[in-house]
């Protein structure tokens, strides 16, 4: 609640406007419907009774809405007034047929609990898109740079779901159908939360469509911890600190649920030192530090066969191979 009321500004202050806007309210307990409703009534509330996660409450959104587009904000992002104008600029250019999502620069936003000033934007990079690495460690491209250091647009692994522009034809490409979603699910709702924009980015990939990152447009983001290539250990230990239980097991036993679903067995095995090398070090850590994670394995068992029948479903319908999906691995 104490970052929407600046969102929603940021959002209505767009110099594009012709869009609507849908907010899922995930059973949230701060009064965020009342502030909404009471303020922004051109803004339609869509009220869950429990708390369903980021992945379904979107996959909510997504199909309440029938637009060519689907941008997805996060409620504590601050738009610049041209951000939306110059996203919509580019999906525009006949050029980029085969993109499918968009994101612009994302800065980091200074942690506040009153009104939101100018001087808490900054010039550090928050995300300008994701890259996978060769152990598997999906990062924040740019993430603690400066915003000098990126001003070239490019072609990128995919785009952070705090504040992404997906075309509607990727999503439609991507959805994946379950006995216990015959609707379909664009994100994994098997993840909850976390990392299920970057399994949609690697499907999407997959299936032949490419992710833009967009440097004119600019957006400010509030985020406890981030990676970058750059991050050492002890940065990312005191990063993790930060975070809740809950969120350090997600978070890991969907990185397992990303390798299982998407990765391709010839890129696997040629990395696979890498790999192990790195998860070897992870288990070390949560056996010392963070014993619970150790539980993510069992609920990767437990929920193989359904990770398996999706990924059947996924390479089925794979329009790219191992070696045009390495390239994506640095």
């Amino acid at each position: 609640m104490k970052y929407l009321p600046f969102t929603l500004e940021s959002i209505f202050n767009q110099n594009y406007k012709d869009f609507q806007v849908l907010v899922v309210d995930n059973n949230s307990q701060d009064e965020t419907v009342d502030f909404i409703r009471k303020n922004y009534p051109e803004v339609t509330v869509f009220q869950n009774k429990k708390n369903l996660g980021f992945a379904k409450a979107n996959n909510q959104g997504i199909r309440l809405l029938h637009s060519p587009f689907v941008l997805l904000c996060n409620p504590d992002i601050i738009l610049e007034n041209n951000w939306l104008e110059i996203i919509m600029k580019n999906t525009a250019a006949e050029k980029y047929h085969e993109v499918g999502s968009w994101g612009g620069k994302l800065l980091k936003l200074k942690p506040h609990d009153d009104e939101i000033n100018q001087s808490d934007k900054t010039t550090i990079i928050d995300s300008c898109g994701l890259q996978i690495t060769k152990n598997r460690k999906i990062i924040e491209l740019g993430a603690g740079q400066d915003s000098a250091e990126f001003t070239n647009d490019q072609v990128v692994f995919g785009c952070s779901g705090a504040l992404v522009l997906y075309k509607r034809e990727l999503l439609d490409d991507c959805l994946i159908k379950t006995p216990t979603c015959p609707a379909g699910e664009y994100f994994d709702e098997n993840f909850f939360a976390y990392k299920e924009d970057i399994d949609l980015a690697w499907r999407a990939r997959i299936l032949g469509w490419q992710s833009r990152f967009v440097s004119g447009a600019i957006a400010y983001h509030v985020r406890s911890a981030s990676g970058s290539e750059n991050t050492s250990y002890l940065e990312i230990i005191k990063s993790r600190r930060q975070l809740s239980p809950i969120t350090k097991y997600y978070s890991y036993r969907n990185h397992l649920f990303l390798l299982i679903k998407n990765e391709f067995p010839k890129n696997f095995l040629t990395n696979i030192w890498r790999i192990k090398w790195l998860e070897f070090r992870k288990v070390c850590y949560f056996i010392i530090f963070e014993p619970k994670n150790i539980l993510a394995w069992w609920a990767v068992m437990k929920m193989l066969p359904n990770m398996l029948a999706k990924r059947r479903q996924i390479f089925k319908q794979a329009k790219i191979n191992s070696l045009e999906m390495a390239k994506w691995i640095k």
